[in-house]
Order: structure tokens, then C-alpha cells, then sequence
């Protein structure tokens, strides 16, 4: 049933956005056999898929099981899938699971794009890969003749319809950026492409936040309003406080967006090199964006009381928006939705803001007067 199913069709599909699409592709007829290799009903894939398939998806099932078996969400929707690979609303499923894994662990994505990487340039007759460095973080890595490769940007795996292939190197281990290159990078104006960076953090010892559903409904809004070229989405999670100034020093973010817990006068709740909670305080915050002023246009404090440290940042930012008490994940998570697709949109920051509320009200969640906006006094 499989035979003809290997590498090269997977490097065939047309893929515009994020060729985690191509790997599902690959993936999903696979995963029935993956599921049990040494065992022995499992012996026979080779046969069926494929030799080259067989071994290269081994290869990259090997960097995905452990990730997939200790979510277990993931693990349900893979164990589902492998049951029917063909069925559509598990394969969808599934895909969902592994692009959230990818973006939380962006050396995993790094690691399974070498392999396809590796794989396409080796065993593909007469495709050529150069490198050509374009920037300090962006990277070319050639264009192939009569196939595709695959890079990694902040953590996904991804191509464009012509073959070339971005590379952005992630600031750290906890980062993921979840836009993918525009389709002509060579030509994208960099200079009109604003960069917004989520700063996320839910220490070992406090309450569970939904932070990537938030993040993952900012990336939606970003792509439904179809500008998303005129946006970078990079994210920093787990983050520590020295994190925080070399994502700000690293990517030089317009827009700031910091998801976690706050604690009122005592400062946010970042981590420690434990994953326990560190407090950075409101002097120190006032201090670090003091630096940046000139650079950032907007700090969103998606964290409860975090209207304290908002309004001691906003000497220094044109805008920051906290919160006034305590807020729920879902009206967090709202508001971000609100707020993000009305900048996408190209509208003001003041019109996101009144959105993001409205977006909580319209929710039925009693809670659209918690975001609060700080202005800079000229």
C-alpha cells in the first residue's frame, strides 16, 4: 500500500507556509509501524515504505518519541493517527500536537531539519546546497534543483515555493519564533517588518497558565489578517532574568509581550536556572527599559497586578498595558487575540488595546476593565 511512499514525497509537496505540513505528510503512514517498531509486526515497513523512508523516518521518530510520550496529549493523538493514518481529523490533530512540541523545543526542530536536510542533499541526484550567510541571524542556505530542503526558523521546520531556505539561529534553547519567511526573503523590506517578542514563564510551584494557547492564537491572528510579512514573532520561554535582556539585545522587538504571573509590588514572576520562581522587581524593570526606550513602542504585562510595574515602565515606553487584579486565562487570552489582530490589521495601539477589552466583554468574561494602558508623559 506504501511502496512508492518515500523521501521524495515528501520533499514534493507544495508547502507555503510551514513545512510541518511535509513532515505530517511523511509522518502519517509511518507512524502505524513507528509506533511498534521492535516488535514484529513492525519488521515488514522497510518492504512497504520503503527503505530510505523506513530508516530516515526511524531517524526522526527516535528525536520525537521522547518528546511525544511525556505529553500526554501528543501521545493520545499519535496513538490515534497510527490506528488510521489516513483519517483526516487525527491527522490534523496530531499535527497540532507536533507543531506545539516544535515550537517549545526549538533544538528538537533544529535537530529533526538537519535530518531532512541531510537526507535530501545526499540522496537526491543532482541537487547542490550552498551556503550563503545574509545576516547575523538569517541565514540562505541555497537553492535546490529539482527538489526541496528544509531549514529551521526559531524552532520550525520550513521552505519556500521556489527552494530557498531561511535559517534564523533561536536566541536560546527557550525560544521559537512562530512566523515562518516571507516567500522572496532577498527582497522583504527588514526595515518595515516590526518585531514582536512573547517573553513567557510559569515557574515549577504556581498555577498552570494556558501560554501556549496564547501564543498560538497570537500566530493565528498575525496570519488571518494576511500581513504577516510585516511582522517577526519570536518567543522566549522558561525565561530568566538574564534571558530577558538578551531577547531584548538579541532581536530588538518593537512590541514586548511578557505571559506569566505577576505579583504586584513584589515585581513578575520569572524562573531561576532551577525552574523555580524568581522575582525581578519593579526598580529593576523600570532600569531595563529605561535602556530600550528608544527601541520599543509597546510592553504588554499579560500577568496579574501587573499594573504596577506598567506604569513604572511607561516613563520610558509610549505604551504599556498591565493588569489591575488578577485575570483569567481565558480573558487573558482573549485580549491577546483582540489586541494582536488589530496590529496586524495596521491599526493604532490605543484602537488594539479598546479591542482587546471589547474581545473579553464580547467573550462574556466579566473581566474587560482589568487590562489597563499606561501612557508616556512627554
Amino acid at each position: 500500500m506504501y511502496k512508492n511512499l518515500d523521501w521524495i514525497r515528501l520533499k514534493n509537496l507544495e508547502v507555503k507556509e510551514m513545512d510541518i505540513v511535509a513532515l505530517m505528510a511523511f509522518l502519517s503512514p509511518c507512524l502505524p509501524f513507528l509506533m511498534k517498531v521492535g516488535e514484529k509486526s513492525a519488521e515488514s515497513a522497510a518492504s512497504k515504505i520503503g527503505e530510505d523512508a523506513w530508516n530516515k523516518a526511524k531517524k526522526i521518530w527516535e528525536k520525537l518519541q521522547p518528546q511525544v510520550e511525556a505529553k500526554e496529549d501528543a501521545k493520545i493523538a499519535a496513538q490515534q493517527l497510527a490506528g488510521k493514518p489516513e483519517n483526516e481529523k487525527r491527522k490534523a490533530l496530531f499535527q497540532e500536537e507536533l507543531e506545539i512540541l516544535l515550537q517549545e523545543n526549538p533544538s528538537l526542530a533544529e535537530a529533526i531539519a538537519q535530518i531532512l536536510k541531510e537526507d535530501s542533499s545526499n540522496c537526491h541526484s543532482g541537487s547542490g546546497v550552498t551556503q550563503n550567510v545574509t545576516g547575523r541571524q538569517n541565514q540562505t542556505i541555497g537553492t535546490v534543483s529539482g527538489g526541496q530542503v528544509f531549514g529551521v526558523f526559531g524552532g520550525q521546520v520550513f521552505n519556500d515555493s521556489k527552494g530557498n531556505i531561511t535559517f534564523s539561529s533561536p536566541l536560546n534553547q527557550g525560544d521559537a519564533s512562530e512566523i515562518p519567511p516571507p516567500a522572496s526573503p532577498a527582497t522583504n523590506n527588514q526595515q518595515n517588518v516590526k518585531t514582536i517578542l512573547i517573553l513567557a514563564a510559569n515557574p515549577k510551584g504556581t498555577s498552570q497558565l494556558r501560554l501556549s494557547e496564547e501564543v498560538r492564537e497570537i500566530q493565528s491572528g498575525l496570519k488571518r489578517t494576511h500581513r504577516q510579512d510585516a511582522f517577526t514573532l519570536q518567543q522566549q520561554w522558561a525565561v530568566r532574568s538574564r534571558d530577558v535582556y538578551q531577547a531584548l539585545l538579541d532581536s530588538k522587538p518593537q512590541i514586548v509581550h511578557f505571559s506569566g504571573h505577576g505579583s504586584g509590588e513584589e515585581g513578575l514572576v520569572l524562573e531561576n536556572d532551577a525552574g523555580q520562581t524568581q522575582l525581578v522587581s519593579t526598580e529593576a524593570l523600570f532600569n531595563l527599559f529605561q535602556l530600550f526606550g528608544q527601541q520599543i513602542e509597546c510592553v504588554v504585562l499579560n500577568a496579574c497586578y501587573s499594573e504596577v510595574q506598567a506604569k513604572a515602565i511607561a516613563k520610558h515606553i509610549p505604551y504599556v498595558i498591565g493588569m489591575n487584579k488578577a485575570v483569567g486565562d481565558k480573558a487573558a487570552i482573549e485580549f491577546a487575540i483582540g489586541f494582536y489582530e488589530a496590529i496586524a490589521s495596521g491599526q493604532s495601539i490605543e484602537f488594539a488595546y479598546k479591542l482587546g477589552c471589547t474581545a473579553i466583554q464580547m467573550a462574556g468574561i466579566p473581566e474587560h476593565l482589568t487590562p489597563v494602558i499606561e501612557r508616556k508623559i512627554a
